[in-house]
């Protein structure tokens, strides 16, 4: 005897399509089916907390519609039923904002119980029910989506912006694993304006939860120049930018509990310290150890890399950070071997060949002897 099930189109794939935007994955609820049934079909199960599916060719997520109740605290403290009985409507009615809370059938018809559209078309991130105040998570989401739909226009309703503050008020966002934290903050900082994502959280006192060594100002108060960011064009040049305000020894502590991954560890201590220790202009020794520090004479790369974020902070020109690693560069290591040094000799005169450089050289970021 066959078994009858229903499929739908869900969340952010739906949403992306009524904005015009680009699908990059779909995600499937799936109606009156039990695990049993799916497998018969040739599904392969991938959850065991919660069973989701992929489907045997696309390879795409299916999930049992599920219903949930908070049972504990924190964002794992949920009890879910799975039943073949749960509605569509009541699947969609867990969801956190309206505009995710969209389905689409097989033949193209949309089911929006919740109104998701209306918002969709006034630019509002509103949450679904007043059981949004249960997943902690939801406030980073929603400050996520603040900042990827900002360019649309989307602001967050005052209703919505309540809960984020009751939810941070609660002690919830402190149960939150460190790595699920990272997760959503990596994914902002892949989008345009990832200033948003932190003002949002600033708004709702999520900050001093989540991000407890965090120094933050809204972004106005940050840039010299309108539109800055966009210069930063990787995640982690963006991160290094933002956190150039905190103490090295703070965000070393954030960065290891929020398992960051070792490149944005780096270029955010390196700019950290930098702005924390230097004053400009730098002496030649002191501009000699930092060009060691993060071995911009040997990785050019990574100095541009780092001289763009620098040039914004310091208000400071491009050009003459780039010149600075020119007249470092100019000593010739091949002469120097030439005349017979070698190990800790032939070092000390490579140092002391690019101090002079650097000591009568004219770059307004070096203080020299003239």
């Amino acid at each position: 005897m066959s078994v009858s099930y229903q499929t739908y189109l869900v969340g952010g794939a739906v949403r992306d399509e009524l904005l015009g935007l680009d699908v990059v994955d779909q995600d499937w609820v799936v109606t009156g089916a039990t695990p049993e049934v799916l497998l018969q079909a040739g599904f392969q199960q991938v959850g065991k907390q919660f069973p989701v599916f992929l489907h045997p060719k696309s390879k795409e997520e299916y999930a049992l519609a599920r219903t949930e109740k908070k049972k504990g605290s924190g964002y794992t403290g949920f009890i879910c039923d799975f039943s073949p009985l749960i509605s569509l409507e009541e699947d969609l009615k867990r969801r956190d904002l309206t505009i995710n809370a969209i389905a689409k059938t097989d033949n193209g018809k949309l089911i929006d119980p919740f109104h998701g559209q209306v918002d969709l078309e006034q630019k509002i991130l509103r949450h679904v029910s007043d059981a949004f105040i249960e997943d902690p998570l939801r406030v980073i989401r929603v400050a996520r989506f603040a900042a990827r739909f900002s360019d649309f226009g989307f602001t967050i309703a005052p209703e919505t912006l309540e809960l984020m503050s009751h939810i941070s008020q609660s002690g919830e966002l402190d149960s939150l694993p460190q790595e699920r934290v990272w997760r959503e903050l990596e994914k902002a900082l892949g989008y345009k304006n990832p200033d948003i994502f932190f003002d949002t959280l600033q708004e709702c006192g999520a900050i001093p939860h989540i991000l407890p060594e965090f120094e933050w100002q809204p972004i106005q108060c940050l840039l010299m120049h309108s539109d800055s960011l966009s210069v930063l064009q990787s995640p982690q040049l963006k991160w290094a930018f933002l956190c150039h305000q905190t103490a090295p020894d703070k965000l070393t502590d954030m960065q290891i509990r929020l398992t960051c991954p070792n490149q944005f560890k780096m270029y955010a201590s390196v700019v950290s310290e930098f702005m924390h220790i230097c004053h400009l202009p730098l002496t030649p020794v002191i501009w000699i150890e930092w060009l060691t520090k993060f071995g911009a004479v040997k990785k050019p790369q990574i100095y541009a890399e780092f001289i763009k974020i620098l040039s914004l902070l310091t208000n400071t020109n491009s050009a003459d950070w780039l010149a600075l690693r020119e007249i470092v560069t100019s000593t010739s290591i091949k002469n120097l071997i030439k005349q017979g040094l070698t190990g800790a000799e032939l070092g000390t005169a490579i140092k002391e060949s690019r101090l002079n450089s650097l000591a009568t050289a004219v770059n307004p970021l070096i203080k020299n002897n003239s």
